[in-house]
Protein backbone atom coordinates (compact mmCIF):
# COMPACT_ATOMS: atom_id res chain seq x y z
CA UNK A 1 0.00 0.00 0.00
CA UNK A 2 2.43 2.28 0.80
CA UNK A 3 4.60 2.09 -2.30
CA UNK A 4 1.50 1.97 -4.36
CA UNK A 5 0.51 5.12 -2.60
CA UNK A 6 4.12 6.60 -2.98
CA UNK A 7 3.54 6.16 -6.60
CA UNK A 8 0.59 8.74 -6.63
CA UNK A 9 -1.72 5.85 -7.07
CA UNK A 10 -5.06 5.17 -5.38
CA UNK A 11 -5.29 1.61 -2.95
CA UNK A 12 -8.10 0.28 -2.79
CA UNK A 13 -8.49 -3.28 -1.11
CA UNK A 14 -11.53 -5.24 -2.47
CA UNK A 15 -12.72 -8.58 -2.21
CA UNK A 16 -13.38 -9.18 -6.01
CA UNK A 17 -11.21 -11.32 -7.80
CA UNK A 18 -8.55 -10.25 -10.20
CA UNK A 19 -9.19 -6.67 -9.20
CA UNK A 20 -6.36 -4.41 -8.85
CA UNK A 21 -5.77 -3.05 -6.01
CA UNK A 22 -3.62 0.39 -6.96
CA UNK A 23 -4.47 1.64 -9.70
CA UNK A 24 -4.10 5.37 -11.41
CA UNK A 25 -7.13 8.19 -9.86
CA UNK A 26 -9.01 9.51 -12.40
CA UNK A 27 -7.59 12.74 -12.37
CA UNK A 28 -3.60 11.02 -13.07
CA UNK A 29 -1.63 12.85 -15.61
CA UNK A 30 -0.80 9.80 -16.62
CA UNK A 31 -3.17 7.96 -19.33
CA UNK A 32 -6.00 8.93 -22.10
CA UNK A 33 -8.97 11.18 -21.55
CA UNK A 34 -11.72 11.39 -23.52
CA UNK A 35 -11.98 14.09 -26.69
CA UNK A 36 -15.07 15.64 -27.45
CA UNK A 37 -18.07 13.32 -27.62
CA UNK A 38 -18.39 9.67 -28.69
CA UNK A 39 -19.96 9.27 -31.68
CA UNK A 40 -22.55 6.79 -32.46
CA UNK A 41 -21.65 4.28 -35.49
CA UNK A 42 -24.02 1.68 -37.34
CA UNK A 43 -22.47 -1.21 -35.09
CA UNK A 44 -21.37 0.71 -31.74
CA UNK A 45 -19.69 3.93 -30.75
CA UNK A 46 -16.35 5.76 -32.19
CA UNK A 47 -14.51 7.83 -29.37
CA UNK A 48 -11.41 9.68 -29.73
CA UNK A 49 -9.00 9.57 -26.32
CA UNK A 50 -6.38 12.07 -26.26
CA UNK A 51 -2.98 12.18 -24.28
CA UNK A 52 -3.40 13.44 -20.63
CA UNK A 53 0.29 15.31 -20.49
CA UNK A 54 3.43 14.79 -21.77
CA UNK A 55 4.30 12.30 -18.94
CA UNK A 56 4.87 9.04 -20.44
CA UNK A 57 4.86 5.15 -18.59
CA UNK A 58 6.15 3.80 -21.91
CA UNK A 59 7.68 6.10 -24.23
CA UNK A 60 6.35 6.39 -28.09
CA UNK A 61 2.91 7.17 -27.02
CA UNK A 62 0.12 7.88 -29.80
CA UNK A 63 -2.04 10.81 -29.62
CA UNK A 64 -4.61 11.16 -30.71
CA UNK A 65 -5.81 7.66 -30.53
CA UNK A 66 -9.49 6.32 -31.64
CA UNK A 67 -11.44 4.11 -29.67
CA UNK A 68 -13.92 2.27 -31.90
CA UNK A 69 -16.78 -0.39 -29.86
CA UNK A 70 -18.92 -2.66 -31.86
CA UNK A 71 -21.84 -4.91 -30.26
CA UNK A 72 -21.16 -7.87 -32.20
CA UNK A 73 -23.53 -10.13 -30.66
CA UNK A 74 -25.61 -10.36 -27.55
CA UNK A 75 -22.54 -12.08 -25.27
CA UNK A 76 -19.60 -10.69 -27.28
CA UNK A 77 -17.83 -7.06 -27.69
CA UNK A 78 -15.29 -5.76 -29.82
CA UNK A 79 -13.22 -2.66 -29.37
CA UNK A 80 -10.32 -1.45 -31.60
CA UNK A 81 -7.96 1.09 -30.43
CA UNK A 82 -6.03 2.63 -33.37
CA UNK A 83 -3.63 5.67 -34.45
CA UNK A 84 -6.07 7.27 -37.21
CA UNK A 85 -3.39 9.48 -38.28
CA UNK A 86 -1.12 6.39 -39.71
CA UNK A 87 -2.10 2.77 -40.89
CA UNK A 88 -0.97 -0.41 -39.55
CA UNK A 89 -0.69 -3.96 -40.65
CA UNK A 90 -4.30 -5.79 -39.50
CA UNK A 91 -4.93 -9.38 -39.37
CA UNK A 92 -7.31 -9.78 -42.02
CA UNK A 93 -10.03 -11.86 -39.75
CA UNK A 94 -13.13 -11.84 -40.94
CA UNK A 95 -15.84 -12.60 -37.73
CA UNK A 96 -19.11 -12.49 -39.28
CA UNK A 97 -21.81 -10.59 -36.53
CA UNK A 98 -25.21 -10.29 -36.37
CA UNK A 99 -24.75 -6.79 -34.93
CA UNK A 100 -27.04 -5.82 -32.11
CA UNK A 101 -27.92 -2.64 -29.94
CA UNK A 102 -26.46 -1.82 -26.55
CA UNK A 103 -30.20 -2.78 -25.37
CA UNK A 104 -29.60 -6.15 -26.71
CA UNK A 105 -26.21 -6.83 -25.08
CA UNK A 106 -26.32 -9.31 -22.36
CA UNK A 107 -23.74 -6.86 -20.90
CA UNK A 108 -23.42 -2.93 -20.34
CA UNK A 109 -20.60 -0.53 -21.84
CA UNK A 110 -20.04 3.01 -20.07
Amino acid sequence: QEVCEARGCTWCATDVPNAPWCFFPEDSPYGYSVGGSSEETTKGWRVTLNKRQALSLFGNDISPVTLEVEFQTKDRLRFRLYDPNRQRFEVPLKIDSPGVTADEANYDVE
